[in-house]
């Protein structure tokens, strides 16, 4: 008996791929669990058939392909805002093609040299173009149901314009000896605003194969293990924006406090000093609650501050690290990290079940 295959490729995205290889475009297959990786162990090369462009999409049921940026540049703008665009357009001349993704939206144009990094201008937009870089072409569907609509005029079919860059605008060249260090700050700058850590390698490969002397040099391996560390950064809530940055408060930290007869002023004292001393593990401060107090910190009482310090340290999420001395020195204390088990009082809700609860018990609530 003889096995068919079933075919998951709708015509019509089979049929724009045919098309757009017909008209000259560099292609190749998407796929991976975000449906924008590679399926090519190598892409970045000469220009592949169509057959090996649909391929490994039937046989993996993807629906998704890349138009390589060979001669083409893309601004990917990450939101669809109308000023945004319209902005990028009245810099840039405007393009025929718009392509709208599931966050933003694509503008083709033909390549023109060297481009700005929008990035380190605080615009939510990327400028892609090069052998070494790709877009999500139209029509695509991702696993996560994010569709490339084509929003303006057709692809190999509206001849795109020159992508017009001022010439003050081009980057300084990165040089060798800073290369790691500056692609790492260009991680951070765009980790929040890419799918998946791939992507981000890829938008490192773009920036060195553009901006850095001899990026021959610098290779693959060491993008990605720029782009993984950042992407872990990202998923550990670990990159710092000034104020506008978030910090982790443990769920185990409040389960325990929300009993207490304090709890409340707990909690608050916690987020206060996670918030000023959290990003430096076992650092080492004074709590001088008058000085809390002026600068509008807390508005407790000292009365109340005290026992809340005295419930974090009953929960051992504080410790006493440096006993005070008169004229010279205050009480200093430290930030412990919460788990499973941390200490009990008596006015502390018990986390039962772990040795740490029980010696906490024994001993008072210090630990």
């Amino acid at each position: 008996m003889t096995a068919f295959r079933v075919d998951t490729l709708p015509d019509a995205i089979r049929n724009e791929v045919a098309r757009l290889k017909r008209a000259g475009f560099p292609l190749l297959p998407l796929g991976g669990a975000d449906g924008k990786s590679p399926l090519m162990r190598v892409w970045a090369g000469p220009d592949v058939t169509l057959a090996r462009i649909l391929a490994p999409m039937h046989r993996t049921g993807s629906q998704v392909y890349g138009v390589r940026l060979d001669g083409l540049a893309v601004i990917d703008c990450d939101s669809d805002d109308s000023a945004l665009v319209a902005q990028m357009e009245a810099r840039f001349g405007t393009s025929p093609v718009h392509i709208k993704t599931p966050r933003g939206r694509h503008l083709y144009y033909r390549a023109a040299g060297a481009v700005p990094n929008l990035r380190g201008e605080g615009l939510p937009v990327d400028i892609k173009t090069g052998a070494r870089s790709y877009v999500v072409g139209p029509l695509s569907l991702r696993p996560d149901g994010g569709f490339y609509d084509p929003a303006k005029g057709l692809l190999g079919k509206d001849a795109l314009p020159l992508l017009r860059c001022a010439a003050s605008l081009m980057p300084a060249p990165i040089l060798t000896g800073h290369r790691h260090v500056e692609l790492v700050k260009e991680a951070m700058r765009m980790v929040e605003l890419v799918d998946s850590a791939a992507e981000l390698q890829a938008n490192l490969a773009g920036i060195r194969d553009d901006w850095c002397v001899d990026p021959g040099t610098m290779p693959d391996d060491e993008l990605r293990d720029i782009a993984d560390w950042a992407w872990k950064c990202r998923l550990e809530n670990r990159i710092y924006r000034g104020r506008d940055s978030a910090f982790p408060v443990r769920r185990l930290a409040l389960d325990a406090l929300r009993g207490a007869a304090n709890g409340a002023d707990a909690i608050a004292l916690l987020v206060l000093l996670e918030d000023q001393h959290g990003h430096s593990p076992g650092k080492r401060f004074p709590l001088d609650f008058d000085a809390m107090r002026a600068a509008g910190l807390l508005n407790l009482s000292k009365p109340r501050l005290r026992a809340a310090r005295r419930t974090l340290e009953g929960a051992g999420l504080l410790r006493l690290v440096g006993r005070h001395r008169a004229g010279s020195r205050p009480q200093t204390f430290a930030l412990t990290r919460s788990h499973s088990g941390i200490g009990v009082g008596g006015n502390v809700q018990s986390l039962s079940g772990t040795r740490r609860s029980t010696e906490a018990s024994k001993s008072g609530g210090r630990v």
